[in-house]
């Protein structure tokens, strides 16, 4: 299990993670979101072997390429900085290109994952609700999802970030940011605040695992804007105002939405 082989190079060990995780996958709870399996599993490699920060070169290349893919946007014509559709589609081309798996992509093949985004059909109703939302509200709070995928996210924010708080994981879960990574996206002192999602670590949000300022920040919030396959699955029963941006690639998602496999969801819920 890839767990197993970033937090150890000792055969033994190694074995005794994958051993450990195939017996917590045979009594797991088939109706729990997948995110709380894969904190699960991050916890059997922190245990046996005390490493937390599994991803942390590969947050670092995937920041460096996300810089050099914007310097590559003024040669992608379907990209207009000053339309909102498009500059939506950039932020979702994060999670298209995968940064936490595509870190060393030579720089063409990631500018033609970059231009899919642009070619992929989108629901234009719910990104005009998003639109509408985003101009009217007061309070954004804003989850992000991965390093890499941050920094275009950081180009969707920019007409809004004065609005905005941005919402980040407490501890380390795969490549998703922390806020001690908000430098390397370019988002240090970018918007209005941070507030971290708890201790929990689980690549996903969870109200009832996050602290006390995040609840605050989230019930106060007029827009909730969430990235990722993680955050949809575990916050997709919420009864806020929230859009969530990713693209479906987990086969439990594609069953659960009806929706195509690798296809560009904007959805929005409870407004």
């Amino acid at each position: 299990m890839e767990a197993a082989r970033r937090s150890t190079d000792d055969p033994a060990v190694r074995k005794a993670i994958v051993s450990e995780s195939l017996h917590l996958l045979a009594e797991t709870d088939l109706r729990m979101p997948p995110p709380y399996v894969a904190r699960k599993i991050l916890d059997i490699a922190l245990h046996h072997t005390g490493c937390e920060e599994l991803y942390g070169e590969e947050k670092r290349k995937s920041n460096l390429l996300a810089e050099e893919l914007l310097k590559e946007l003024p040669g992608i014509p379907e990209y207009d900085p000053a339309d909102f559709e498009s500059r939506l589609r950039l932020a979702i081309a994060g999670n298209i290109l995968d940064f936490g798996i595509f870190a060393d992509l030579d720089i063409r093949l990631a500018v033609q994952a970059v231009k899919s985004a642009f070619a992929k059909p989108l629901d234009r109703a719910a990104v005009e609700r998003l639109h509408e939302k985003m101009e009217k509200a007061e309070k954004i709070l804003y989850i992000l999802d991965n390093c890499g995928e941050a920094v275009f996210d950081r180009v969707f924010m920019e007409p809004y970030r004065e609005k905005i708080t941005i919402g980040v994981r407490g501890r380390a879960a795969f490549n998703d940011v922390l806020s001690g990574d908000l430098a390397g996206c370019g988002l240090e002192g970018f918007a209005r605040g941070v507030v971290s999602n708890g201790a929990a670590g689980i690549p996903g949000t969870v109200l009832a695992e996050s602290g006390e300022e995040f609840r605050r920040v989230y019930s106060e919030a007029d827009l909730i804007i969430a990235k990722g396959q993680g955050n949809f699955e575990t916050m997709n029963e919420n009864a806020e105002p929230i859009a969530f941006l990713f693209l479906a690639k987990c086969p439990v998602v594609i069953r659960e939405i009806g929706a195509e496999p690798n296809s560009i969801q904007v959805r929005t819920i409870n407004f």
